[in-house]
């Protein structure tokens, strides 16, 4: 079920409130008011959060391998030269 955040305009309390898309609160949890309306939440979904950190996460592991790469060749050319 959604969560949804609702404020009261008597009491100015907050509160969140999981129920059904087609329900509303029926009154207020701090002064039992009536003069309650919903707050607008904004929301996102997580498959988005997931391509943008493994996007991030392969960029990562991608400059990774290339200094990594740099750092064997200088290592090498270093042995060499004391040989």
């Amino acid at each position: 079920m959604p969560i949804y955040v609702y404020e009261c305009a008597d009491c100015l309390g907050e509160w969140k409130e999981s129920h059904g898309m087609h329900e509303d609160s029926e009154g207020c949890h701090w002064c039992d008011g009536s003069n309650i309306k919903r707050i607008p939440s904004f929301f996102s979904t997580s498959l988005d959060k997931k391509k943008e950190k493994a996007a991030k996460a392969g960029d990562l592991t991608k400059e990774f391998i290339e200094n990594s790469k740099k750092d064997l060749k200088l290592q090498k050319q270093e042995l060499n030269k004391d040989r």
